[in-house]
């Protein structure tokens, strides 16, 4: 049951503040017009802002999931470092929510491109990192990679790997509370809905309850076309490394380019809805595939059969600030606001 209130107090208060069982139902926001082109073809776009998650990312949703399940099945006696392929907000979460089940050490396998920024985020929250050259062709089957690395290292008696790549209490996750919420949140209205592909178990989670009430939905999943860079979400090739069958979840596939992403994070934020460049990449992947529905008259046809709007929901990861110097290499000046007497400046970089 939710908490209703919003207090959580006792000796647990920690643990049930990032239990996604006792939390209200995270926003879901619809685009006004100004940030909607489609707005004339009576489709209606709401963002589902994971972003608001007391971590502040969605990946604390599957985090919780996975640690709380190895606690109920008596995984965690004994068990003093969880390790795990991630350099972000999954292993971040998973620190966090492990200290609440008794553990308080945790390290991670991160990229050797790894930004200095998320690095620093990793030490801020008390995470060793172990940098890894990874193979040029990843694979979770080679010795080489991280991820490979982290299930063998879990594989010790005082460690744990929660392995986000192929522990189904990842999608699970998704499927008991987050498409739970949107389709409560729709009036089970909901035509189309589109997330980022990083693990897969988003879109695996939402997919399999949301197809369940409704099988002619569409789930759009967008990826990260080739060579370009969108924090947590991966290309074609790098989804190699999932260990899920998430194609059979997905209706559409939508290749984003890192500059839209960034643009479109940008735009959102600065209306109000303060999401990072995760969220940017679903929106574009969205306009995408509206796109070629408008161009073959498919938008009229799924509104005929069903209703007067077309709903869709994007989902939005996080928020801009772990990513905000990216913004100003990824966008040119034209962006951003000059600077007043910046010659005047003390701390100029």
């Amino acid at each position: 049951m939710q908490n209703k209130m919003n207090v959580f107090d006792g000796p647990d208060a920690i643990r049930d503040f990032l239990n996604p069982d006792k939390h209200p139902n995270l926003p879901l926001v619809e685009l006004p017009a100004k940030l909607n082109p489609f707005a004339a073809d009576n489709v209606r776009i709401f963002a589902k802002l994971m972003s608001m998650l007391p971590l502040g990312n969605v990946k604390s949703v599957p985090a919780f999931n996975m640690i709380r399940e190895k606690y109920r099945q008596g995984n965690l006696e004994g068990v003093e470092r969880i390790v795990e392929n991630s350099s972000g907000n999954t292993v971040s979460s998973m620190a966090l929510v492990g200290r609440q089940f008794g553990i308080d050490q945790t390290q991670s396998y991160v990229p050797a491109e790894i930004s200095w920024n998320k690095l620093l985020m990793l030490l801020f929250y008390g995470i060793e990192p172990i940098v890894n050259v990874e193979p040029t062709d990843p694979d979770e089957t080679d010795p080489q990679s991280g991820v490979y690395k982290a299930k063998k290292d879990g594989e010790e008696k005082e460690a744990i790997n929660p392995g986000q790549y192929h522990n189904e209490d990842n999608p699970k996750s998704h499927e008991k509370w987050t498409a739970q919420q949107i389709w409560q949140q729709t009036d089970g209205k909901i035509d189309i809905f589109c997330t980022g592909l990083g693990t897969t178990g988003t879109v695996i989670g939402n997919s399999s309850f949301l197809k369940s009430k409704n099988k002619s939905l569409q789930v759009v999943g967008a990826m990260r076309a080739p060579d370009q860079y969108v924090p947590g979400v991966r290309t074609e090739k790098l989804l190699k490394l999932v260990g899920f069958d998430w194609q059979k979840y997905v209706d559409s596939i939508e290749r984003v380019e890192t500059t839209v992403s960034y643009q479109l994070s940008m735009e959102l934020s600065r209306q109000g809805i303060v999401v990072g460049p995760s969220s940017g990449l679903a929106l574009a992947g969205l306009f995408q595939y509206l796109t070629g529905l408008k161009q073959s008259n498919e938008i009229e046809k799924l509104r005929d059969n069903q209703s007067d709007d077309l709903v869709c929901v994007f989902l939005c990861p996080d928020g801009p600030l772990p990513y905000l110097d990216e913004y100003f290499k990824y966008l040119d000046s034209s962006h951003f606001p000059a600077i007043q007497n910046e010659e005047s400046m003390l701390n100029k970089p």
